[in-house]
């Protein structure tokens, strides 16, 4: 099941919970909720390209946490169609390293495609760095109803055949399948 990285609020239950797999995700830049529509104003009081480093900065500390197996929608912070001013893949890189090294999967994630932004977590380029450094991904359509279960798998598996991708991952006890699509 997915779970927020809150580096002061992480409960060992949850982490440690008998689980297939646990999705790591940033949904809070401190205590600002990036995601929520009810909060949106913020993203005019801060520096763009600072909110997506400390974003992606977070996500390299969930990374070298080692208690998550995928990462959650990993460019969650477009979802209002905010984009750094720099490269996204400079911006990146460390937390993809750290992904790399701690040996989780990307998950790309349909949510978007029900969001603000219309597209894919991650963005094409990210999931392009993704596959250059030889990272796992797996599928999520981040479902909140029975009905969105497998939503726009079709759009996804097409997104990673582009980028060279033709096997994803899943996990049973915390262990690490292959699936060719």
């Amino acid at each position: 099941y997915e779970a927020d990285w809150l580096p002061n609020y992480l409960d060992k239950r949850v982490l440690d919970a008998k689980v297939d797999y646990l999705i790591g995700s940033v949904h809070f830049i401190d205590k600002w909720g990036f995601d929520n529509p009810e909060f949106i104003g913020e993203f005019k009081n801060r520096d763009i390209d600072q909110i997506w480093q400390e974003y992606f900065d977070a996500i390299e500390q969930m990374a070298k946490s080692g208690y998550y197996n995928i990462v959650g929608h990993l460019d969650l912070m477009k979802i209002f169609n905010f984009r750094p001013k720099k490269d996204i893949r400079v911006i990146a890189k460390s937390a993809l390293k750290a992904i790399k090294n701690s040996g989780m999967a990307v998950e790309i994630n349909a949510a978007g495609l029900r969001k603000p932004v219309k597209e894919l977590y991650p963005s094409k380029a990210l999931l392009q760095e993704c596959y250059a450094l030889d990272i796992p991904i797996t599928f999520g359509s981040d479902a909140h109803k029975v009905a969105d279960i497998g939503f726009a798998y079709k759009e996804a598996t097409e997104l990673a055949r582009e980028v060279g991708y033709s096997q994803s991952v899943s996990y049973k006890d915390k262990e690490r399948q292959l699936h060719k699509f």
